[in-house]
């Protein structure tokens, strides 16, 4: 698996984010960075850093536009789409998959979306999943267990995987904040998955996550 990061296209997030030790990272976007997708794009291009995804803007779905405009910038930078807002559910897939991205891209499971669910509604559908940890840990409890199958039935279905700490009511915290067996977690990672692992914390978080992880699979 490859350690990614994450955080918004700007000169300076992006730099500190090669401090921290990573190559490339996930965009973090906000409405101005595609007020111009060229521009944002050569910000991150001219960056020590690459883009192994970008993460769709937190838009209705109904609203292509902001959809769209995340689409052409992980297109012009070769980078994989994560299609997720806090506004669509699986159910919205459809319509989603209407605006007929162009990059790669695969649907994040939301909170709550059981491992059934996400067989369901995305994967035996042939859409790709972008594996959030948090949001499966809680959905299942039997976490570990489905982590495991997802990557073991559908592997060459999941490019991407969102990695952090959480708790049955809480995502994204930093790691040893949660309840989440993240040891256990990244050798299960690190056995059954050899794509992109996003350490889904804040940015100020991300290097002792990364630090974490490369000690316990040393």
């Amino acid at each position: 698996m490859h350690l990614v990061g994450k955080c918004p296209p700007t000169p300076a997030e992006l730099d500190d984010a090669a401090d921290r030790g990573f190559d490339s990272v996930e965009l973090h976007l906000r409405p101005p960075d595609l007020d111009d997708v060229a521009a944002t794009a050569a910000i991150v291009e001219q960056s020590p850093v690459s883009a192994a995804s970008v993460h769709t803007l937190h838009a209705c779905p109904d609203d292509p536009e902001p959809f769209r405009r995340s689409d052409a910038l992980a297109e012009h930078l070769d980078a994989y789409l994560v299609v997720h807002s806090q506004y669509a559910q699986h159910t919205h897939t459809d319509q989603l998959d209407s605006y007929d991205f162009a990059a790669p891209c695969g649907y994040e499971n939301n909170p709550g979306a059981s491992q059934f669910s996400l067989a369901t509604l995305l994967l035996d559908r042939g859409h790709d999943l972008v594996l959030d940890t948090a949001h499966l840990f809680m959905s299942e409890p039997a976490y570990l267990d489905s982590l495991s199958a997802l990557l073991e039935n559908y592997g060459d279905q999941i490019q991407v995987v969102h990695f952090t700490d959480g708790t049955a009511l809480a995502d994204g915290l930093a790691f040893g904040d949660g309840d989440i067996p993240l040891e256990r977690t990244a050798e299960v990672l690190d056995a059954r998955f050899d794509g992109a692992v996003v350490l889904e914390v804040m940015p100020e978080d991300q290097a002792d996550a990364r630090r974490r992880v490369l000690e316990w699979l040393d």
